[in-house]
Formats: structure tokens, C-alpha cells, sequence
């Protein structure tokens, strides 16, 4: 009898412990959260002119694709006639070489910036977007024929594009100041006496 009321014991104890462990995990969270569409600033978007300042050819209508698309992921709706317009200027666009081997690069990286604003259409207000980079470094990897050189460069910069992009999208979710938010596209005031 008393062996099965320490097992009962140590089973009770076990249980606790997970049941806290779990409780903990969902309170405190991971660090990712779920928006819906209500918490977004706005729900439509428009993609505006898109300058490419770079000698790289098609930036400009790469970017617009995958910026539709990316805004699209995350709950906004693309249309020209939104209040909200994005607007870009690529102006630097780098492909370095990492790593070479018998004088011939192996290994290459692909690096894309661009000044990025947000414009409210009806009140003609700017919201420049600071500090849009890329988190994360896109590199290939590609040896033996140009047309597969020319490829792998290809597909790492619709990655980096994405990269771009998806930092953009989060940063007018997340991280757009919103006092600055406020006093850009608040109503105007009218004097009444």
C-alpha cells in the first residue's frame, strides 16, 4: 500500500511539473505573435514607383512582384487606389565574391539596400522607413558553367528581394513608431468658435 501512494506521489509531483512547465511556455510566449488583419495600421496597400539607382537590370519590377506578394502573405491587400503608398529607391546593389578557388570565385554574395517611405495619399504626409535592411546575408555557392552562375545569382536576388521585403512589411506591423503613426495621419483640426 505504501509503495502505490508513492508512486501516486511522484506521478501527482510529475504531472504538476509539466502542467507548470506548459503553463509557463504559453504565458511567456516564444517570442513570435499572431496579428490578424483588425491590427494591422491599415489593410490595403499600394506599391508606388520603384527607382532602381543600380546598374543591375529588373530590380525595380523584381521588387514590385515580390512586394505584392510578400504584403499579400501578411494580410494587406495590393491596390493602386489604397491610401497608403510604399515607394522605394534601390540604390545599392553588390555581388561580391566570398571565396575563390584557382582564381575562379566560388562562392558569391548577394547584397541589395534601398530607402524606403511610406506615403498617406489623402493627407500628402511622408513617413520615411529608416534602417530597412535585410537581416539575413544571401550567398550562393556555384562553380562550372556561366548559365549556372547566372542562375544561382538570379534566384539569390529574388531571396534577397524577399528578405527586403519581409523586413519592410514587418516593420510598418511591428515596429512603426506609433506616436509618429498618429501625427502623420491624424485629422486635420478645424477651427470652431
Amino acid at each position: 500500500m505504501r509503495d502505490g501512494g508513492l508512486k501516486a506521489n511522484k506521478f501527482l509531483n510529475r504531472l504538476c511539473s509539466l502542467l507548470f512547465t506548459v503553463y509557463c511556455l504559453l504565458s511567456l510566449g516564444c517570442g513570435y505573435t499572431l496579428h490578424t488583419r483588425a491590427e494591422l495600421p491599415f489593410d490595403t496597400v499600394a506599391i508606388g514607383k520603384i527607382e532602381n539607382k543600380t546598374l543591375e537590370p529588373k530590380l525595380q519590377d523584381k521588387l514590385s512582384r515580390i512586394l505584392a506578394e510578400t504584403f499579400s502573405e501578411y494580410g494587406f491587400v495590393a491596390s493602386s487606389s489604397a491610401r497608403y503608398k510604399v515607394e522605394v529607391d534601390i540604390y545599392e546593389f553588390k555581388l561580391e565574391a566570398l571565396n575563390e578557388q584557382d582564381l575562379v570565385a566560388t562562392e558569391y554574395r548577394v547584397y541589395i539596400k534601398g530607402h524606403f517611405k511610406l506615403i498617406d495619399r489623402e493627407r500628402d504626409k511622408i513617413i520615411p522607413l529608416e534602417g530597412v535592411d535585410s537581416p539575413f546575408e544571401t550567398s550562393f555557392g556555384s562553380s562550372g558553367k556561366l548559365e549556372n552562375v547566372i542562375a544561382q545569382k538570379e534566384l539569390s536576388i529574388n531571396s534577397a528581394l524577399k528578405n527586403l521585403s519581409e523586413e519592410l512589411v514587418r516593420r510598418i506591423i511591428y515596429n512603426l513608431p506609433k506616436t509618429l503613426l498618429e501625427e502623420a495621419f491624424k485629422k486635420p483640426r478645424t477651427n470652431e468658435h
